[in-house]
């Protein structure tokens, strides 16, 4: 008997994070009809060894990933799930290094029956308590109304750690997102390998994904009613400064126009320039998190970018960065 949900966990040299953080929260779920799929790119076996004990309550898969990259990792298993088991209805997509909270997956399949969503957010919760500088944050968004996951029209994202339950999202976390599988078979629409340009680290393809599917497709993001997931950052994934500004930029040139490229009239430069503001001060945002002050590897980053940016649109394929056909190697 087919199961109703299959999770999807791409992981790469992370074995001690998804021992300890993902498949054991799966155990716990109050939830039962799953199973899980783990497509492990990592350089030895031992993903592989902690996938497949006994000792799991819930049937676990392990599969060696033929390509590295957290987008073609996740469409990969994806095809993989749909071929298996054609009748399952929702795919959850999840971090090596989440923790689902035991109500998780019950809460994807209650609000997909309720809320007739296509996608479904599984709310992140602080591993901490917050700050008094993120109460206060928290309170002004629920005050001017931006207490939600959300993106204004230069793709910037914000979200609260109190978001209704339930209410519409604008785009979906990667580390608990919970997918209606006509998504794949009958939109055709796929994670965006293309991002993996830079790096397997394929920097905003949740919000990408997710956001394409509610704006080009008319799709619904809800936010669960009820479970929530923690994530602790175990790493190794990111990239040097140089790499990381080309791929932040490379990234969301190809979304805004994948989004915004039929945009006409005033509203146009309009978007440009809010668009070109914002990717600056991202860069900088960049450095800052990365407490780096490399603002020449920064720079090189962005000219890497946009020299890789004129390429892709002179292919003219950027209609096709969530398509199936463009899915590299296949």
């Amino acid at each position: 008997m087919a199961p109703e949900i299959v999770v999807i966990i791409p992981t790469k040299n992370r074995a001690a994070a998804i021992e300890k953080y993902a498949l054991p929260s799966l155990a716990r779920s109050v939830y039962r009809d799953f199973v899980c799929v783990v497509w492990d790119a990592s350089d030895d076996e031992l993903t592989k060894d902690i996938t497949e004990k006994e000792s799991w309550n819930f049937d676990a898969f392990w599969f060696r990933a033929p390509r590295i990259g957290s987008s073609s990792q996740r469409n990969d298993a994806l095809l993989y799930a749909l071929d298996k088991w054609p009748d399952a209805r929702f795919a959850v997509f999840m971090d090596d290094d989440a923790e689902f909270s035991p109500d998780a997956l019950d809460g994807v399949t209650r609000t997909f029956a309720e809320r007739g969503a296509t996608i479904v957010n599984i709310p992140q919760k602080p591993i901490y308590s917050p700050s008094l500088h993120s109460r206060l944050m928290n309170g002004l968004k629920r005050a001017l109304g931006m207490n939600r996951h959300g993106v204004t029209s230069f793709l910037y994202n914000y979200g609260g750690s109190d978001e209704a339950r339930g209410g519409d999202m604008e785009w979906a976390s990667g580390g608990g997102m919970g997918v209606d599988v006509n998504v794949f078979r009958k939109m055709g629409v796929f994670f965006p390998e293309e991002f993996q340009r830079f790096g397997g680290y394929a920097l905003g393809e949740d919000l990408a994904f997710s956001l394409f599917i509610r704006k080009k497709m008319r799709g619904s993001i809800v936010n669960a009613l009820n479970g929530h997931f923690l994530h602790y950052a175990a790493g190794n994934a990111r990239l040097d400064v140089e790499n990381m500004a080309a791929s932040k930029w490379y990234n969301f040139h190809l979304l805004f126009g994948a989004i915004y490229g039929d945009a006409k009239g005033l509203k146009r430069p309009c978007l440009v320039l809010a668009f070109k503001s914002f990717m600056y001060a991202a860069v900088l945002k960049l450095l800052f998190r990365a407490r780096s002050l490399d603002i020449a590897g920064a720079a090189r980053g962005v000219r890497k970018a946009n020299d890789e940016v004129a390429r892709y649109r002179a292919r003219g394929d950027n209609g096709g960065l969530f398509r199936a056909d463009s899915r590299r190697g296949r």
